[in-house]
């Protein structure tokens, strides 16, 4: 992301709002691949998932519209997300977003009433500070340094492009710094809201015939439909909820109204290229990885597994890209291992 934003000028890169929009299109298409192959195979048909979604989106439209919320809050945070990536260098980027594993947990006490000793939450502070050595850019590894790298701004860079991650595009290190804090706490708020709502059973429409009675005298309540089918599809359905409402308000709010003259004369498409349907697809099964994780784990537990990946990824670009491992990054691993077992006591 960092990358096809920032190495080229500013009139060259795609919408950022469009691209968040084209990675929702996504997640639904994979979701809507999966649901029609969860009914037995002489049960799927096109009409039967049209009538599925029909009364997942339309009849339930009370249950449904409770993802409008957590659909806003990630249209938000997707797009801050792009504006940080565009300001900062990738490593300060990474640094000050694992501070959404604070802002995760935290939610998780205010919303889900998760209760967190204080061990867990001393092992949260020893994997916020140990990520953040990790990934620490080298020049910037003192006090001074870090409060100079984020109270100025980065220069323009000259005509000809350079692949260095640190002079890529027209930074603003005091916006990007407030884009990712903003992405931080809209992670936490929105991970933990959804993973509430991913985690609760499934309420039927009570639905019945007017003076339709049982044997004893109490009104009847239609069985809900489709139960036999996609009962075990409800991550999926909920997930296409969730990306009907970004699509509908970011079409709407977002791409209409902030780039809605640049579409029109240059389409929707504008200055797209194959890496930035590379982003677009990260992005997309990424969202639906996340999902599945929240699902059977928790967003606390999400936030290490990233955490862990980041370090797995730098060990990697030791062989691939030539990363050359610094005292700082042995720490900061040292610390994210030892506040995973910690956690887990």
């Amino acid at each position: 992301m960092r990358y096809t934003r920032a190495s080229v000028p500013e009139d060259e890169r795609y919408l950022a709002s469009t691209a968040v929009i084209m990675s929702e299109v996504i997640k639904t298409l994979v979701c809507l691949g999966v649901l029609y192959s969860v009914p037995p195979l002489h049960r799927r048909s096109i009409s039967r998932l049209g009538s599925f979604l029909q009364y997942e989106l339309f009849t339930k439209w009370r249950e449904a519209s409770k993802l409008a919320f957590p659909a806003v809050l990630y249209l938000i945070q997707n797009n801050l997300q792009y504006v940080a990536a565009t300001n900062l260098d990738a490593a300060t980027f990474q640094v000050t977003y694992q501070l959404k594993i604070l802002t995760t947990a935290f939610f998780s006490v205010v919303i889900l009433h998760k209760p967190l000793s204080r061990l867990k939450w001393i092992a949260l502070g020893i994997l916020t500070i140990g990520i953040a050595l990790v990934v620490m850019p080298k020049d910037a590894v003192s006090l001074t340094g870090i409060f100079s790298y984020f109270t100025t701004s980065s220069q323009p860079v000259a005509s000809s492009v350079t692949t260095d991650d640190t002079s890529l595009g027209n930074q603003s290190n005091a916006q990007g710094f407030f884009a990712v804090l903003m992405a931080c706490v809209l992670s936490g708020l929105a991970g933990v809201y959804f993973e509430k709502i991913l985690k609760a059973p499934s309420k039927p429409v009570s639905t019945h015939v007017e003076g339709e009675t049982d044997i004893e005298g109490k009104v009847m309540v239609v069985e809900e439909p489709f139960q036999e089918d996609y009962a075990p599809a409800q991550l999926w359905v909920r997930n296409i909820q969730m990306s009907f409402f970004s699509v509908l308000l970011g079409m709407i709010f977002v791409v209409l109204l902030q780039d809605g003259a640049t579409i029109a004369e240059r389409g929707f498409f504008v200055n797209y290229n194959a890496l930035t349907w590379c982003v677009i697809g990260i992005q997309a099964f990424g969202g639906l990885i996340v999902a599945l994780v929240v699902k059977y784990a928790d967003n606390i537990l999400k936030g290490f597994a990233t955490s862990i990946s980041i370090i797995l990824s730098s060990l990697l670009s030791v062989f691939l890209f030539g990363f050359s491992i610094t005292g700082t990054f042995v720490l900061g691993a040292t610390f994210v291992i030892y506040a995973t077992y910690l956690y887990g006591l």
